[in-house]
């Protein structure tokens, strides 16, 4: 019966939604944006999804990726990998599903999908 409750109370390593893999993308987006900015939310998305939102986005074949918002004043100059707009007051990172590369930093004044997690 112990073990049985020590399992229940055990420290969960993820927040139980679909997206929850992505946090571990967090170091590589910050890095892309040089650590400047508020996180706004993480989320996964199919590669349909991030071309219908980001037509221009040059990403390679996958299914999904991670995508990584950030609030500030940015420009394409102070951001790795930059797409979209020469300006933003979102940059929206886009990072492999292992979490370790940032491809593009597309920079916007609205992003097109939900971000926060509830």
């Amino acid at each position: 019966m112990g073990a049985v409750l020590a399992a229940c109370a055990a420290p969960r390593q993820t927040l139980g939604t679909r997206s929850s893999a992505c946090f571990r993308s967090l170091p590589a987006a910050n890095t892309a944006v040089h650590h400047n900015g508020r996180l706004v939310g993480v989320r996964r998305v199919t590669r349909g999804t991030l071309l219908h939102a980001f037509p221009s986005a040059q990403v390679p074949p996958g299914r999904e990726f991670c995508v990584v918002g950030f609030s500030d004043d940015y420009r394409d100059d102070k951001v790795d990998h930059p797409a979209g707009s020469p300006t933003g007051k979102y940059a929206v990172v886009v990072v492999t599903m292992r979490g370790t590369s940032a491809l593009q930093t597309v920079l916007v004044d609205h992003i097109p999908f939900r971000l926060r997690h509830r």
